[in-house]
């Protein structure tokens, strides 16, 4: 029996993309293994240079240590290879789709016999053990960013039907997962809109929680925030990309909001959902960012105090219009910057779990590490609970705050 291994790098389409690859294979009578692979397939990430090199070491690892072993590289990645008709070392195969006639051209380039009479469509089926499932539900990006490489790799828009979105986190809540994050290039601009399928999504008794992953501030509208707010299944988190705390540079990556849009929306939230998480993606560095235009995004951080921060050093990448924009921030300055972003988002996580001192929350336990369990509240926040005796993974339980840091809360069971 034919062998695979499939690691996907990068974000959570990433992640799904692999695991509905992997399903196909499996389908298909490959066997999906740890070690010793007769193919190793990389989702590899684009978003930043140093994901690219990262792509690029894990694949000369591999052959190293598997000299006989067939290398595809998939995802991200290898659209972008195949866009800059680039020529990469220790690749068998480069698949730039993962539709059912992509991964039949990816076999019988690697002379693998596939049995035709086994269907090729592919039943939903989550095949990593996890308490949270990812139900992709959009693809594709028409923003364009002058920084990001992703709309121009991943294509149009597309949005999932809602009956099928529905009928694959059915499958999901019977596997036993808990909860489910929506996910996609562009949440936001999902068709016909959210609210329809949240709604569909609601009434499936098993899911116990659904969490949206990033969407952009734009796009929270009252009719969202009211649904967060009264939905006994939604998580209290809303991931609200800001890139930059200062309008001048807001406008040179082509953001769609200014920084005062962004208050309001933040205010909306936590006027209805006070102990709501929020959370964000930040780029320091950017081409042209002065030392000015930095402070200000520092005093709009602390404004905001988000409860985690992302942090990207800028990355050029070739084909986006920031790549060749003047005045580019040399890596030192990138790396102080960041670091003082990190300070500040420290200050603001502490705080944020700090508000559930002596308050119950509401955790589902993932696993079990050094004597103690780790899980998430609905409102995203890291929870440590030591080791009591009971099997705790993938359940959901009432615990009360006791010490909180910038990592983490730590409980006590009630």
């Amino acid at each position: 029996m034919t062998t695979f291994h499939i690691r996907s790098l990068g974000c959570k389409v990433s992640q799904y993309d692999g695991e509905k690859l992997a399903e196909k294979l499996c389908l298909l009578g490959l066997k999906s293994v740890e070690e010793h692979p007769d193919i190793f397939i990389l989702n590899g990430c684009s978003v930043t240079s140093r994901a690219s090199q990262k792509a690029g070491q894990i694949m000369r690892s591999v052959k190293r240590a598997n000299p006989k072993v067939k290398i595809v590289l998939a995802g991200c990645e290898a659209r972008l290879s195949e866009r800059n008709n680039a020529i990469v070392e220790n690749i068998d195969w480069v698949m730039t789709h993962n539709d059912d006639l992509s991964v039949k051209q990816m076999l019988s380039a690697l002379s693998l016999d596939i049995d035709e009479t086994n269907s090729m469509s592919c039943t939903p089926k989550a095949l990593t053990q996890k308490t949270r499932a990812y139900l992709k539900i959009q693809d594709g990006c028409t923003q364009f960013c002058t920084y990001c490489i992703v709309s121009r790799l991943r294509g149009p828009e597309w949005s999932r039907p809602i009956e099928d979105a529905v009928f694959e986190a059915q499958l999901l809540a019977d596997e036993g997962h808990k909860e489910i994050v929506l996910t996609g290039i562009h949440i936001g601009h999902f068709k016909p809109s959210l609210m329809p399928l949240l709604n569909e999504l609601e009434k499936i008794s098993k899911i116990e929680r659904i969490r949206l992953s990033s969407i952009e501030p734009t796009e929270v509208d009252d009719e969202l925030i009211d649904w967060v707010a009264s939905s006994g299944k939604s998580c209290h988190h809303f991931h609200l990309p800001l890139q930059s705390g200062c309008d001048k540079i807001l406008k040179s990556m082509n953001r769609p909001y200014c920084t005062e849009d962004f208050r309001n929306i933040v205010k909306k939230i936590r006027a209805e959902i006070p102990n709501a998480a929020i959370t964000t993606d930040l780029i320091v560095g950017f081409p042209g960012e002065t030392e000015q235009d930095f402070n200000e995004t520092m005093s709009f951080l602390k404004e905001m105090k988000f409860s985690r921060i992302h942090i990207f050093k800028f990355s050029p990448r070739d084909g986006t219009p920031a790549a060749v924009m003047p005045n580019q921030v040399n890596n030192g300055e990138k790396n102080r910057r960041s670091d003082l972003v990190q300070d500040i988002w420290h200050e603001s996580a502490k705080e944020f779990h700090s508000k559930f001192l002596g308050q119950e929350l509401e955790v589902l336990w993932e696993t079990e590490e050094n004597g103690c369990f780790s899980g998430f509240s609905k409102e995203y926040v890291p929870c440590i609970l030591p080791e009591n005796g009971q099997k705790l993974e993938n359940t959901i339980t009432t615990a009360i705050g006791l010490k909180a840091t910038a990592d983490h809360l730590t409980v006590e069971a009630i």
